[in-house]
């Protein structure tokens, strides 16, 4: 598969009143046409703000301090846009949001403008980025809410978000963010404030519409049962790193990173003993202005070499096997041939 978005030593700050926090920390990324994703890690590891870069819409005290975010053009003859170099206040990348990437935020009403109808959102968008008037972009809007499942889509278009349960108003985000059908969509945490039964529905929606489409999607979320049921390769991030690449199939089957291995133990399984304790990661994820030597997560690793982990820095991605990428000291005394220029699995 040909790739879509490469995400390259990106470094993000933001700057507090305290101090300056490395918000991410040199995470490399890429995602191939046609390509679900799952980017992974628990919450406060940098998941949301490295989405939030792609389309340059960082919180107003965060910023780029480093790195490329390279999108592919449409067609072979042109070269790649570095998005972290554009304005983002700027024409170029307005004309990116949406059409060629959009984004479903985790919560629909703080997507959603509560003084406008979902209609007119829909349309607005459709407006900006193609060339149709306002009875054509009515049609689409009516047209893609009905693709995303809304019923009554045409009475659908003049509500607005406080008159519509949580899985509608998820289902209308969805469909704004399709509505100009973008090559590469980020679902962040798309399913979390809805209950099981729509969450099912959620994510076989943005499976149909990927294979449809042929669309790239980045899935971000701590629920791995969710990755399982939608990526083709996982990305596990911890403390603004990447730490583990791989299909999904191997990741869920073979685990390298110690850290990964603590996620998947401490999902609850179907047959466990329910007197016995869940596994879970010892420790706790470090402050940000907490300033940890050597590998950012040895003071929670059970498999810690003292002298190496708790002093060098995590290794460059170490590949062990094709596709198959860990950032971890355990596997780089055996020399396997290593990849500084790509975390994402490219071959």
């Amino acid at each position: 598969m040909s790739e879509l978005l490469r995400v390259h030593n990106l470094h993000i700050e933001l700057s507090l009143r305290e101090g300056t926090v490395k918000a991410v920390n040199g995470v490399n990324i890429t995602i191939n046409r046609g390509e679900v994703l799952g980017l992974v890690g628990e919450s406060g590891c940098g998941k949301s703000i490295t989405a939030r870069a792609i389309l340059q819409i960082l919180p107003p005290r965060a910023k780029i301090a480093a790195g490329q975010i390279q999108l592919a053009s449409r067609d072979s003859h042109s070269d790649s846009l570095d998005l972290a170099t554009l304005d983002p206040k700027g024409d170029e990348i307005r004309r990116i949001r949406g059409s060629d990437v959009s984004m479903v935020f985790q919560e629909p009403m703080t997507s959603l403008s509560p003084v406008h109808t979902v209609g007119s959102q829909i349309m607005e968008a459709i407006l900006l980025h193609q060339n149709v008037g306002r009875s054509e972009a009515r049609r689409r809007a009516v047209q893609v809410l009905r693709e995303v499942g809304v019923p009554m889509s045409d009475k659908r278009l003049n509500s607005y978000p406080h008159e519509l349960s949580g899985g509608l108003r998820q289902r209308c985000v969805i469909a704004m963010a399709l509505s100009c059908r973008p090559r590469l969509l980020i679902a962040d945490e798309p399913t979390t404030a809805l209950d099981v039964t729509i969450q099912a529905q959620i994510l076989e929606l943005l499976k149909q519409f990927q294979r449809q489409l042929g669309m790239s999607i980045i899935m971000i979320t701590h629920d791995l049962g969710v990755i399982a049921e939608t990526a083709d390769r996982v990305a596990v991030m911890y403390l603004g790193r990447i730490v583990e690449t791989a299909p999904s199939e191997i990741l869920f089957g073979n685990p390298h990173h110690p850290y990964t291995r603590g996620l998947l133990a401490s999902v609850p399984r179907i047959g466990r003993d329910r007197d016995e304790d869940l596994p879970s990661i010892q420790g706790r994820v470090p402050h940000p202005f907490e300033t940890v030597r050597g590998c950012p997560f040895h003071p929670r690793c059970d498999r810690l070499i003292p002298g190496v982990c708790d002093r060098d820095a995590a290794p460059e991605a170490i590949q062990i096997a094709p596709e198959h990428f860990v950032a971890c000291h355990l596997y780089s005394a055996e020399k396997p041939r290593r990849n500084k220029e790509v975390l994402g699995g490219m071959s």
